[in-house]
């Protein structure tokens, strides 16, 4: 049950890093999805040894701000 509940919370936060991502970068949803789960960062969060997902949803979406910006 632990472990359902631990990947309840990274879908959560990866759906509200995403909404949070797509608003800012006026891009769809989907979009932003697909670029989110390739990345880094949508590896980390679903890593249960970072816990990234703690630090809710706005962290998850900075630090993949981090990661795209450091790709240019």
């Amino acid at each position: 049950m632990k472990k359902e509940k631990t990947l309840f919370a990274m879908d959560l936060a990866a759906v509200m890093a995403v909404e949070e991502l797509a608003d800012e970068e006026k891009k769809s949803t989907d979009e932003v999805l697909l670029s989110f789960m390739e990345s880094n960062t949508g590896k980390m969060l679903y890593d249960d040894s970072c816990k990234l997902w703690w630090d809710g949803p706005t962290a998850v979406a900075e630090e993949y701000k981090k990661e795209i910006n450091g790709k240019k």
